[in-house]
């Protein structure tokens, strides 16, 4: 008998526990609301202001870090190779025949 007493105060105590957090929420939803809307509006502005100062940097062209610019150029697309170049010639296959 003393298990089912444990058993149905715990019960009980979790019914208690879920009403009152529930009403609790209840209560303050839209206080809960209006501040979720909040931050998110001024998320989206803030994040709008930053794409905005990038955009206009991302326009602008530093001229006095001009060593980036200027390595840019002095790569070469004939420098990749590093070994001996073979120079191959082809014959046509009907030929042979």
């Amino acid at each position: 008998m003393n298990g089912n007493i444990k058993r149905y105060i715990y019960i009980i105590g979790t019914i208690c526990i879920v009403f009152l957090l529930a009403s609790i929420l209840i209560r303050n939803l839209p206080w809960i609301l209006l501040v979720g809307f909040i931050t998110y509006i001024v998320i989206k502005i803030v994040g709008f202001a930053k794409g905005k100062k990038q955009q206009k940097n991302e326009n602008k062209f530093d001229f006095n870090n001009r060593s980036d610019n200027e390595d840019s150029y002095k790569e070469s697309t004939d420098d990749y190779t590093t070994g001996e170049v073979i120079d191959v010639e082809y014959e046509e296959v009907d030929k042979n025949k």
